[in-house]
């Protein structure tokens, strides 16, 4: 006569104390899964782009004369839209202008001048690097890319930071002159974690998965403790 197996016992319901187990590792691996959802996604980049408006500037000095013909182009700034206070992050500036800057419609004395494109940003209460703006060399460019870093320091909510391009037309280091070619403003956010620096909420949500990993760990020695029980019953 053919016998049936012992049915195992290892798939009855969670005692009392192991349900309790499973809601404190279900709580202690809140925090970090919270954190990290809110903390990544300030990393998040906004991309915001502007039209650079075609011009002509007329520039004179002694007996030269000439006009600094811009080209119109497309700005795009990638930013968070919001930063945590003692974080690192990365404003990036890209400039695709149609065709290079030049001199045009020149008289008097060839000028040996240099046309530099400038960049320069103030994002609100933060440690910026580079501090001062960026100047690159604009001949036969039509593609500039300026990327700075950025810290925080103070929690400010929907404060206007400021972006600046400039157009530099120097002789020997010496500006003969500059103008504004596209200032923009934008909202920018600085946050804290509950009034705290970031750093606070990866150390707390450091230990708090570390005790849930802990009691996690637990409770599964203890249903293997009581499936060995079961099996050795049989």
């Amino acid at each position: 006569m053919k016998q049936n197996p012992q049915k195992s016992k290892t798939d009855r319901p969670l005692s009392p104390a192991e349900i309790v187990l499973l809601v404190l590792v279900i709580l202690f691996f809140l925090p970090p899964l919270l954190f990290s959802g809110w903390y990544g996604a300030t990393y998040i980049p906004v991309t915001q782009k502007s039209e650079i408006h075609a011009r002509e500037l007329l520039i004179s000095q002694g007996a030269s004369q000439c006009t600094l013909d811009i080209p119109a182009g497309t700005l795009t700034l990638r930013r968070p839209q919001r930063a945590v206070l003692g974080s690192s992050y990365r404003f990036k500036a890209q400039v695709q202008l149609d065709r290079p800057l030049r001199f045009i419609n020149c008289t008097g004395a060839i000028p040996n001048w240099n046309i530099s494109l400038e960049a320069q940003t103030a994002l609100v209460s933060s440690n910026v690097k580079p501090f001062s703006s960026i100047r690159q060399p604009a001949f036969d460019q039509e593609h500039f890319t300026y990327t700075w870093d950025f810290t925080p320091e103070e929690r400010v909510l929907q404060y206007q930071s400021h972006f600046w391009l400039r157009a530099i037309v120097s002789e020997k280091d010496q500006t003969v002159e500059n103008w504004n070619i596209l200032v923009r403003d934008f909202p920018m956010e600085n946050l804290s974690f509950f009034g705290m620096p970031a750093v606070i909420g990866v150390i707390i949500s450091g230990f708090s998965l570390v005790f849930g990993l802990l009691l996690l760990i637990l409770l599964l020695q203890k249903r293997r403790q009581k499936r060995n029980e079961d099996n050795s019953g049989i």
